[in-house]
């Protein structure tokens, strides 16, 4: 799961403006790059405000309201009978106006017992709170994302050096191919392959070329830079030991401290009190209420201060059904809630293993391709004295530089391994801000 969000975002990533990269780019400096231009993290940033938002509207419904209100009116015509004073106007008129009404009033409504808008409060607060965790893991993944980057255009160096390194041994052996051909001791055989080699590590210089220039500006794309500038990458693929971890501990750190995790349980949380908050609606609601006004005719004739005060409480009695099909969908997302902690768990296990078994197998692949290397080396030495010595034609001697070549590729594929397991390893443990590359 977190391989595929890294994978994404990696390469369609969108930046608002671009920055300049200072002349040394590391990757401390890669990461401030890529955290202040990713759009992702300025989404996350937003979605965080939105849930700050509504968890202040569910507090605020817990709090007293207060309004006031100012109304000027004119009755053309009323019926007094109409509303019941008939009988007491003695035989006379029963219809009045036109008369004028003000009204000035002050209102304050206060909630006394809601316990569903409380346990309400509550859930949208801990969506806060995920919203705030949702950003932080952004910002890791993308973290994450900014070092394989990096990485990436590390390896791709390399092999492009390795590539140049095997064009120029081809030269020099097609070089002596042609010598020892005009002097007689080789055939045009001999100088023939030599030239078919020398022109396949041609080949191979242009591809890892492509391969790095095409890393190059995905790496600018991903830290939103300007993909005609120029970068120099300070750090060095190169391979340095690591200290021995136990499994369980770093298991047991990695739950803790993962934010996956305290998202997972942050949601459990808001599930919780989402379904005491659905369970509330059944529970009775009292509020109490008061007014106070000026009121008169004119806004200045015959102003009284007049105002009420009460108590009211409300209690569902037949709903439809609506509490209890509310009660059951709150209930079925915290059993999903559950689950998703569940798996979270499992899934920062599998990780943290894998990553510490690669982080090994890392270390033994690196020692192997640095051996190879060297056996290749001498192989191809001898090889050469063979052929210069006039007792063997080149087959041996090219078949030699190939696998030497091979063996060069190998070790910068095992180093560049090796560095991609600390950082996936570092990724499981929740330890992104401490990466040391």
């Amino acid at each position: 799961m977190k391989n595929t969000i890294i994978k994404t975002l990696v390469i369609p990533l969108l930046f608002c403006s671009p920055a300049r990269a200072a002349a040394g780019l590391d990757i401390p400096r890669s990461v401030d790059l890529a955290l202040k231009n990713n759009l992702y993290v300025k989404l996350a940033a937003a979605t965080g405000e939105i849930q700050k938002a509504e968890a202040l509207a569910a507090a605020a419904r817990l709090l007293p309201q207060v309004e006031f209100t100012v109304s000027q009116g004119r009755t053309l015509a009323e019926n007094l009978a109409a509303i019941g004073f008939g009988g007491f106007l003695g035989g006379g008129p029963t219809v009045i106006g036109p008369f004028n009404t003000f009204d000035a009033r002050l209102r304050l409504v206060a909630s006394v017992l809601d316990r569903s808008s409380k346990e309400l409060a509550k859930s949208k607060q801990e969506e806060e709170k995920i919203a705030a965790l949702k950003l932080e893991l952004v910002k890791e993944q993308i973290t994450a994302a900014a070092a394989l980057s990096y990485l990436d255009v590390l390896r791709s160096d390399a092999a492009e050096n390795s590539a140049s390194a095997g064009r120029e041994l081809a030269s020099s052996l097609r070089a002596l191919a042609e010598n020892k051909h005009a002097a007689g001791t080789a055939t045009g055989l001999d100088v023939v392959r030599a030239k078919t080699s020398e022109a396949e590590e041609s080949l191979r210089v242009i591809r890892a070329r492509t391969a790095l220039e095409e890393a190059r500006l995905r790496l600018k794309h991903l830290l939103g830079l300007p993909l005609a500038e120029e970068v120099n990458l300070t750090e060095e693929l190169s391979f340095s030991p690591d200290q021995p971890q136990d499994p369980a501990e770093a298991v047991s750190g990695a739950l803790a401290a993962r934010v996956e995790m305290i998202i997972a349980k942050a949601g459990l949380s808001a599930a919780r009190y989402a379904l005491a908050a659905a369970k509330g609606g059944r529970v009775p609601t009292v509020a109490v209420s008061g007014s106070a006004a000026m009121s008169g005719a004119n806004p200045d004739h015959y102003l009284k201060l007049v105002g009420d005060m009460g108590i009211s409480a409300r209690l569902p009695l037949f709903s439809g059904g609506r509490l209890d099909a509310g009660i059951d969908g709150a209930a079925a997302v915290k059993s999903q809630a559950e689950s998703r902690l569940a798996d979270a768990a499992v899934q920062v296990e599998e990780e943290v293993r894998i990553a510490l078994y690669r982080l090994k197998a890392s270390a033994e692949e690196v020692a192997t391709a640095s051996m190879t290397v060297t056996l290749a080396e001498q192989e191809l030495e001898m090889s050469r004295n063979r052929f210069a010595a006039g007792v063997a034609d080149n087959v041996e001697l090219v078949n030699a530089q190939t696998v030497l070549s091979r063996a060069r590729d190998t070790r910068v594929d095992a180093l560049s391994r090796r560095k991609e397991a600390n950082i996936r390893l570092t990724l499981a443990l929740g330890r992104m801000k401490n990466l040391k590359f």
